[in-house]
């Protein structure tokens, strides 16, 4: 998770300046107080312009406000490599923000239907049995993790519907949590999932966000993936559909539109045609 501040920063206490055309928009907005202070200032320099050092002392206090364990350490930490987040523990010492670093190793929770299991780690493990007696079965998957499901498996995006997965009429006996954007370890696991063409039932809202995950998950799982697609889906859209979940993401439908599934194709024309997207918590009512 690179963080471009960290470099220009140091730049600008190791050399005095950095040309402005290295510093990018949400970096100057982070640096907005400095040049309000005219503790730097932005100068011309040959054809171009570039951000000077007025005054370095504080300059190297917003450097250790910015990153309280010091811009070498922050430097040192967001330099990893991808497939290694920074853990929110450490991202709170370097950035002051857990939200820019990870949480680890991924919580999965499962409901599955009475006599089901998966396979963790090479150990059958009782998803029925746990579903039965309290309400769900949860496991840790890390980096290394092994967890086999036999049969169809729904990923459900959100929690209600999740916990009551079964009223969904899909066929799927073992239902996987998805809650909102899956990270790229969960999607990597079910990339690699034996499950056979169709066997990942993408259970998500019917909006821009939802096909757009879809989408992400076809990338990585082939034909393993396919949409849960409900009976009256479209009547269901027009009557119960929200205007905003449409508009707030609508641009995220321009990529899909080189799809070539004829899936995608038919919901992302469903979605322009009212102008709406769809919550799949309306399934569990309709179910009733």
């Amino acid at each position: 998770m690179a963080d471009g501040l960290i470099q220009t920063l140091t730049r600008l206490l190791e050399q005095g300046h950095v040309p402005w055309s290295s510093v990018s928009d949400r970096q100057r907005d982070r640096l907005r107080p400095l040049l309000e202070a005219q503790v730097v200032r932005v100068e011309r320099s040959g054809s171009g312009r570039r951000l000077i050092v007025r005054n370095e002392e504080q300059v190297r206090q917003f450097a250790r406000k910015e990153y309280p364990s010091g811009l070498e350490a922050a430097r040192a930490a967001t330099s990893r490599d991808g497939d290694t987040p920074l853990p929110a523990s450490e991202a709170v010492a370097h950035l002051r923000d857990a939200k820019r670093g990870g949480a680890g190793d991924e919580v999965l929770l499962f409901r599955g239907a009475p006599e089901t299991t998966i396979t963790y780690d090479g150990t059958l493990f009782r998803v029925g049995h746990l579903t039965e007696t309290v309400g769900v079965a949860a496991v840790v998957l890390g980096a290394d993790t092994s967890i086999a499901v036999d049969g169809p498996l729904a990923v459900v995006e959100n929690r209600e519907a999740f916990l009551r997965f079964e009223a969904l009429g899909t066929a799927a006996q073992v239902a996987c949590f998805g809650g909102g954007r899956l990270s790229r370890r969960v999607v990597a696991w079910l990339a690699a999932l034996d499950v056979g063409a169709g066997g990942i039932l993408h259970c998500p809202d019917y909006d821009p966000v939802g096909l757009d995950e879809f989408q992400r998950l076809r990338e990585a799982c082939g034909a393993r993936v396919r949409l849960f697609w409900p009976e009256r889906l479209e009547a269901l859209l027009q009557k119960y559909g929200k205007t905003r979940l449409y508009t707030k993401n609508v641009h995220l439908l321009d990529g899909i539109g080189r799809s070539d599934s004829p899936k995608i194709a038919k919901l992302r024309a469903m979605l322009h045609r009212h102008g709406r997207g769809l919550e799949q918590e309306i399934l569990l009512y309709e179910a009733l």
